[in-house]
């Protein structure tokens, strides 16, 4: 979406900047007790085990919701993030089953940290889902984790109002599907010369306040 001359803009600066580590030492016990850790504000690279030369498995994305397996070792945490899989399409990890939010993308070697409960049939299209939860280690010092979704969606929506209304009017999120907001911000989202970072938080801002809202709210409450 190119940028309206002359608009006055408030400038915005990267999420990093703004919902980095610092988070994590703003709250107390925040970075220490086990639990809910937060939600990952940009992506996040997950490891197998301890140490950076592990290399990652894959990464969380944006707004996953992190809990924390046990206290912090040497610089890195053991977490885990949970969702569902479709069967046959294991490397995603998605929020709910159906709706495209996802929130873990693994490479080769990391649908081996998974581990799998019960199946789901969906009537409508016939797919199975099962339940999973992925395990893993992040660095504390590189992740940038959210205490709550409201930080994040402050965030998205000021882009979203400043950056996403110069060439149409404001579109209402409930009048879209979680997963049709993946299909327009996959045009939308460029247009807009935001980093991805930040056309990743839009999208996902979109498809939590989308006409999904409720079943991804309902999903928030299973993990």
């Amino acid at each position: 979406m190119p940028k309206r001359e002359g608009a006055l803009r408030c400038p915005l600066l990267p999420m990093r900047a703004i919902l980095g580590p610092l988070l994590l030492l703003a709250f107390p016990g925040f970075a220490d007790a086990p639990g809910r850790l937060g939600f990952a504000a940009d992506t996040v690279d997950i490891h197998a085990t301890s140490g950076a030369q592990s290399g990652p498995i894959g990464k969380l994305l944006t707004a996953s919701p992190v809990t924390a397996l046990g206290p912090v070792e040497d610089g890195w945490r053991p977490v885990a993030v949970a969702g569902w899989t479709l069967v046959g399409a294991e490397r995603a990890l998605q929020a709910a089953p159906g709706i495209r939010v996802t929130r873990a993308a693994l490479g080769p070697d990391g649908v081996g940290a998974l581990s799998f409960g019960a199946s789901r049939d969906d009537p409508e299209t016939g797919q199975t889902w099962t339940r999973a939860r992925l395990t893993g280690w992040i660095a504390v010092d590189t992740v940038a984790l959210s205490p709550d979704l409201d930080t994040l969606w402050r965030r998205a929506e000021a882009l979203f109002a400043t950056r996403c209304t110069t060439c149409h009017v404001r579109r209402v999120p409930a009048h879209y599907t979680a997963n049709q907001w993946t299909s327009h911000l996959k045009v939308m989202g460029p247009r807009t010369g935001l980093p991805r970072a930040d056309q990743a938080l839009i999208r996902v801002f979109l498809q939590y306040h989308s006409a999904d809202a409720a079943a991804l709210a309902a999903a928030l409450t299973e993990d």
